[in-house]
């Protein structure tokens, strides 16, 4: 019979019952905690797929001109990473769809 199954039989020990740990049990202890509380987590987030501009305006089969054109009436809106100009995936799934 584990210690579980003892006080589910007689909860009236609970009040004098004194538990040792010793460090190494502690830390299995979390460590088994922390495992079955990330099984419970839904997946993250997938991360946002981005595209060079030739793709994105290859997807679209327009010119490299025309998508810059966008750019500049806001229909589409580039995400700068340094110097590089990325169009998200996302982005390009609504314009299709619309």
């Amino acid at each position: 019979m584990n210690i579980s199954d003892l006080v589910k039989q007689n909860p009236e020990i609970v009040e004098n019952l004194t538990v040792k740990l010793n460090l190494t049990d502690l830390t299995a202890y979390a460590e088994y905690c922390f495992s079955k509380a990330r099984q419970d987590l839904p997946d993250p987030k997938p991360k946002e797929e981005l595209l060079t501009p030739a793709q994105f305006a290859d997807t679209l089969k327009i010119s490299l001109v025309t998508l810059w054109n966008w750019d500049n009436k806001g229909i589409t809106k580039p995400v700068r990473i340094g110097n590089a100009k990325r169009y998200r995936r996302s982005d390009l799934d609504k314009l299709i769809n619309s």
